[in-house]
């Protein structure tokens, strides 16, 4: 069983659109596999975000769980994270990325 800090939100194709697309703050949403090894190398960046960000909403998406919603979004590699600002994909970035990178995407 995988655990998810209650800071960060697990997302699905049910609550995407009101815990991403309608939030009124940037949100990162990385598209993981919870066997894949740079997705569990890249949670603790994600966590430390939640941790200490309030300003930005953390979510995660579980490509196995939703492989027709993940390709809706274009995820061919995980982790793939995207940063939404008022509903809208901003920037995206595709593999392990340090907390420094995923942070610039949201700035």
């Amino acid at each position: 069983m995988e655990i998810v800090k209650e800071n960060i939100v697990t997302v699905t194709p049910e609550n995407f659109q009101k815990e991403v697309l309608d939030c009124d703050k940037p949100v990162l949403v990385t598209f993981y596999a919870n066997w894949d090894q740079p997705c569990r190398m890249q949670q603790p960046a994600l966590d430390s975000i939640a941790d200490k960000h309030a300003e930005i909403k953390v979510c995660k998406l579980d490509v196995e769980e939703y492989p027709a919603f993940a390709q809706q979004y274009g995820i061919m590699m995980i982790p793939t994270t995207i940063a939404f600002k008022d509903g809208k994909k901003m920037k995206r970035a595709t593999g392990l990325r340090l907390e420094p990178v995923l942070l610039n995407m949201v700035k």
